[in-house]
């Protein structure tokens, strides 16, 4: 059985599947072969493996990497260069018998002329929050999701049947020390630390509207620390300007991590006291432990009974910035108002089986389907 792993994006991706990748290594008549795009996606694959002690061998692809690509990641434009890359290693993919990825674009390898292997989706993050490629779902065979929470979501929106989903836990506990997300905050004698976690999506992200009043903010109520650690994905397309907004307002108690391995592996959810986010989903990351959350709706979305921002329940939503001083002082105070919601979602999304194991889930998961009588015309059928 020979199934590839596919990393297409940047380092994020690789703690959702570097645990299944290694699990599956591990079983008899199964070949695992990864194929990364990015050379910090091996630097971090191979740090998770030594941090765990993933010893079974993975064979390492060579993804061609044509001209175009490489000018589109130069100019930062990391989706198109996704695409492309894809088009251009389709002939080699399809000499597995599965590909596993965590990207719903992967399934655009489909409409790219991939036939025979079984296309798998692990899903990366466990948010609410609507994404544009949704819809190449349908092209997956099996979809590999955290908790009851996606799978229902996914058969409501008639982009997986039951058949094509299980529910696993969420991966990337297994590929992250258990202090990682039991941390019991900041060390004795220090502030506690608020976490702001902005999103990339235009439109719903805070950091241009709301940095400099959440940093003033901070700074009058004289309480927390505050840690400034954007989604990655702020980077894209950006030369520089948005990392010297976010350098602009660092001060004694303010501190900017923009490219570090603590952004990825849950360190700065796992020491917050306090969560300050629009729509990632690593607020479910940090809630493993209940603890207060801050949400900014500087855009004024209409969110109440919106699935996409259940997450928004969890916590006060401030819509107007002379309103995030109270929001951050009564924060404490509040948080037993949510605490009961957050437990409950917390168990929708990431299921009611152990924290640890769902890497050991999915590698069975994924030898199982492949261990039917999977033929060619099943594929077809489902993409």
């Amino acid at each position: 059985m020979k199934i590839a792993f596919l990393y297409v994006a940047e380092p994020y991706q690789c703690y959702h599947v570097a645990a299944v990748s290694s699990e599956l290594a591990r079983l008899p008549n199964v070949s695992v072969t990864e194929f990364i795009s990015f050379p910090e996606t091996a630097q971090h694959l191979e740090q998770i493996r030594r941090d765990n002690h993933f010893g079974s061998p993975i064979k390492r692809g060579v993804l061609k990497m044509p001209l175009k690509a490489m000018m589109l990641r130069r100019l930062r434009q990391f989706d198109a260069e996704r695409e492309v890359v894809m088009r251009e290693n389709v002939a080699q993919l399809e000499q597995f018998d599965a590909v596993v990825a965590t990207e719903y674009s992967t399934g655009l390898l489909r409409e790219m002329g991939l036939v025979h292997p079984a296309l798998i989706l692990i899903q990366h993050g466990a948010g609410d929050r609507a994404v544009n490629d949704e819809h190449l779902i349908r092209h997956f065979d099996l979809s590999l999701v955290s908790g009851p929470k996606i799978a229902e979501s996914f058969l409501a929106k008639k982009l997986a049947t039951a058949a094509q989903t299980r529910i696993i836990g969420y991966p990337k506990f297994d590929a992250v020390t258990k202090e990682h997300y039991q941390n019991e905050g900041a060390a004795h004698g220090r502030r506690p630390i608020a976490l702001y976690n902005p999103h990339y999506k235009k439109g719903l992200s805070s950091y241009k509207k709301f940095l400099h009043p959440l940093v003033e903010a901070v700074n009058e109520l004289d309480h927390y620390d505050l840690m400034i650690a954007p989604h990655v994905k702020i980077f894209h397309k950006d030369f520089g300007g948005r990392r010297r907004l976010f350098r602009s307002v660092l001060g004694a108690h303010v501190s900017l991590d923009a490219s570090s391995r603590a952004l990825l592996d849950m360190t700065h959810t796992a020491q917050a006291s306090l969560y300050i986010g629009d729509v990632s989903s690593q607020v479910y990351e940090f809630l493993i432990r209940p603890r207060p959350c801050v949400f900014l709706n500087p855009h004024g979305v209409a969110w109440r009974d919106d699935p996409h921002f259940r997450h928004w329940t969890l916590g006060d939503v401030v819509d107007r910035p002379e309103d995030i001083l109270p929001a951050l002082a009564q924060a404490e105070a509040r948080h037993e108002l949510y605490r009961a919601r957050q437990e409950r979602v917390i168990q929708e999304t990431f299921g009611s089986q152990p924290r640890r194991g769902a890497a050991h889930r999915a590698a069975q998961s994924i030898r199982e389907f492949l261990g039917r009588d999977f033929s060619a015309g099943a594929v077809s059928a489902a993409a």
